[in-house]
């Protein structure tokens, strides 16, 4: 199948204003051992039981990097993360404000510092490249000069699946490589957004609603 196909609609995507909710009551176990978290929430959630969250509320974020970093994960695990994920992360928080500020302090990222990157955040248990790809992505960093992108397990199945003759070079991925090959990913999918004239989040998007849900009519392609 050829992407190209769906051109009209991966440029019209809303991919700013996707937003899912949260509850508070999700996360307040964690507050009970990340000593900070109890007040960071009660700004977050302003006293309701949910908070609802979109792509621009996040890049609007400039409040503190902690902020954003909340927020990332709120949006992207409504439902909490797996096992003790979410408390691993933030009790090595400084780690990764670390990190994520010395690559906003540089310019001109390349394949190497992507390298050094991935290595140091190794050593926060429960963070893995559909998370930290996320903030990536949320704080506009770019490798290479190609945009960050979001991804996670779910565009790995579409790449896995063979479904777009676009990404035949990201068929061997898998989530225990995807790191290695997440420059390859960026590098692919921002050519084809310029080909297609929209942006690579667009198909970022696409690919996460409709990657694996799309039936072809043999008969009428």
């Amino acid at each position: 199948m050829d992407i190209a196909n769906y051109k009209i609609l991966i440029a019209n995507l809303p991919v700013r204003q996707q937003s899912f909710t949260t509850k508070r009551t999700t996360w307040q176990n964690a507050e009970m051992e990340i000593d900070w978290l109890k007040n960071l929430n009660n700004e977050l959630f302003d006293d309701k039981d949910t908070l609802n969250i979109g792509r621009q509320d996040i890049f609007n974020t400039k409040v503190s990097l902690r902020e954003l970093i909340l927020k990332t994960i709120y949006w992207g695990y409504t439902s909490g993360m797996r096992g003790n994920h979410f408390v691993n992360i933030l009790t090595k928080i400084q780690t990764l404000e670390t990190a994520l500020e010395g690559l906003k302090s540089k310019e001109n990222l390349t394949s190497s510092d992507f390298n050094d990157l991935s290595k140091e955040l190794e050593k926060i248990p429960g963070l893995g490249l559909s998370t930290y790809s996320k903030l990536l992505y949320f704080l506009e960093i770019k490798f290479n000069n190609d945009p960050c992108l979001i991804l996670d397990q779910r565009l790995i199945y579409v790449f896995a699946s063979k479904t777009y003759d676009d990404f035949s070079s990201l068929t061997g991925m898998t989530y225990n490589n995807a790191a290695k090959m997440y420059l390859d990913y960026l590098k692919k999918v921002n050519q084809i957004s310029t080909e297609l004239g929209t942006s690579g989040e667009n198909i970022e998007q696409f690919l996460f609603m409709f990657g694996n849900n799309l039936k072809i009519d043999k008969m009428n392609p």
